[in-house]
Parts: C-alpha cells; structure tokens; sequence
C-alpha cells in the first residue's frame, strides 16, 4: 500500500517543442541557458528527480560548453581523471547538478557555489532566499547519473549499474539479518542483483540522514518478497521507525537501478515527478515506472 502522503505525478512532456529550447538544439546541439526558460516551481511537497543518460551528452564541442560552467576546483579535478569516461561523466555530473539548481533559482550555473557538512555531504554556500529549505542529493554510476531536489524534508538518492559486480561477502557485516537470510535464500545467479536492490536502498536512507557511513549499515534493513510492499526495520539503537520515511526504487535506464528514500511530513503531501535531461541541452518529463515502494 503506497503511503497516503505520497502520489506520483508521471508524463511524457518534451520541454523542447518550441523557443528558446528547440532553436538551440536546431542550432546543432548549442548550450541552453536555463536562464534562458521560465523558474521551475518546487512546493513544499514536490520531489523532482533529474535523469541525465551519461551517454546521451554530445561529444567534443559540447563539452567544452560543460566545462565553461565549473569553478576552478572543479576544472582541476575533473583534469586529473585518467580515462576518458571518467572525465565525461564528472563532466556530466558537475553540469548536472548546476544546471538544475538554476532551473529553481535565479543564480547563473557558474555562480553556484557548496561546502560539506561534517559527514560530507554537499549543501548550496550561497547567500539567497530561495536556499532555505531546499534540499538536493546526487549519485551517479558509470552509466547514468541521478539528482533529487525538494524542500522541506529530507531526501537521499542512489544508483548502480546492474552489471557491477558485487562483493557478496560483505553482506555478513553490512547486511541486517533479514537482509542476509534472503540473499542467501536465492539462487546464486539472482544474489547479485538482489544485493544490489538493498545496497542502493540503504545508500538512500544513509544518504538522506546526512551522516554517511556512521551510520551502521546492520542496523537497519528492508524486507520484500513477491508482490507485498517495502517494508524496513531499525534496530532500536537507531531510534527511527518504518513511517518516518518512504522509499522507491526504480530503473532510471534499463541497464541501472536506482533507490529514492524521502522523509515524510504528515503535513505534506507528495509529488514525484521524473526528467531525463541533457544539461544545457534538452530535457523532458519521464515516467516513474516504479519497481518496489515502502508501505
């Protein structure tokens, strides 16, 4: 049963049927500005999930456009990259998450500015109204690249590419007891992929706590089976419970899987809406297909 704070909005919406966004890609594939489109909105309720298809990014020209937008700290490190695949998905990454931000604020991509928190995790620096409550999260693997964005609650996103391999034994010392009695209850050619669906699951709740890898990762854990709901368990010393918190976990491309953890608010009720997206470039609505969800 889905939790009755949370809908999901869903669509197919091209973004670039007419100006500015379709004369820029008819100009072949010329950056767009988002200063260039009207300010998204993002309610207290809205969760808006950003796709962007690490191979769809064009190639030589376009990312020199990419690399216009990153600060020096960026530029230095996306050039300390070996491989080639490396450097376009930091590309991809970086120009991400500036673009987006830019989407909701007027504040040019260039001009974005983040610190970490103690454990880590990015957060915006700048000095503006529309940085108050707003919260994003992003995680990428070798294929694809996903950020979250809402207000008012927190929210943590992860990916994998369903062909990475996996180091099952680990899964004694960072899976909860339920976790481990369902792996190994499989067949040894279906563990892979069911520890990469708890793998991402927990990413996303550690992610949306903030306090990274302090947290221990055998001390929570979910439970699926067949057809019945997500359900996740905390170990008393967490002090957290199931209804704190909703999770999905989806397939951003058919070659990854991705997880979704969202604080819930009784006051807040939930929109998820989904957008593939080629920084600069394109974007349009995509649907949640949505594979499991929390209860």
């Amino acid at each position: 049963m889905t939790h009755p704070s949370m809908q999901t909005k869903i669509g197919t919406i091209d973004t670039i049927g007419g100006d500015p966004a379709a004369a820029a890609v008819e100009r072949g594939w010329h950056a767009l500005d988002p200063r260039m489109l009207d300010l998204m909105t993002l309610a207290p309720g809205d969760v808006d999930i950003w796709v962007a298809i690490v191979a769809d990014a064009p190639d030589a020209e376009l990312s020199v456009q990419f690399d216009e937008v990153l600060i020096e700290e960026e530029r230095k490190k996306h050039a300390k990259f070996l491989f080639e695949k490396d450097r376009r998905r930091y590309l991809v990454t970086r120009s991400l998450v500036r673009y987006v931000l830019s989407r909701y604020m007027p504040i040019a991509p260039a001009d974005w500015r983040f610190e970490a928190t103690a454990f880590g995790r990015p957060v915006i620096a700048n000095a503006h109204p529309g940085v108050s409550g707003f919260t994003f999260n992003i995680s990428h693997s070798d294929r694809v690249v996903v950020l979250g964005v809402t207000r008012e609650r927190r929210l943590g996103i992860d990916v994998e590419d369903i062909d990475r391999e996996m180091p099952l034994d680990v899964a004694d010392r960072f899976f909860s007891a339920i976790e481990v009695q369902q792996l190994q209850s499989l067949p040894a050619h279906l563990q892979p992929a069911r520890f990469l669906d708890f793998w991402t699951l927990k990413e996303s709740y550690i992610k949306a706590c903030g306090k990274g890898l302090s947290l221990p990762l055998d001390q929570f854990g979910f439970d699926f089976r067949g057809e019945a709901p997500l359900r996740v368990h905390f170990d008393p010393r967490l002090n957290d419970a199931p209804e704190n918190w909703s999770f999905r976990q989806w397939r951003p491309c058919a070659d990854s899987v991705a997880a979704l953890c969202v604080e819930n608010r009784p006051t807040l009720s939930t929109r998820i809406a989904v957008r593939r997206v080629v920084p600069f470039v394109r974007e349009q609505e995509m649907a949640f297909d949505v594979l499991r969800r929390s209860a």
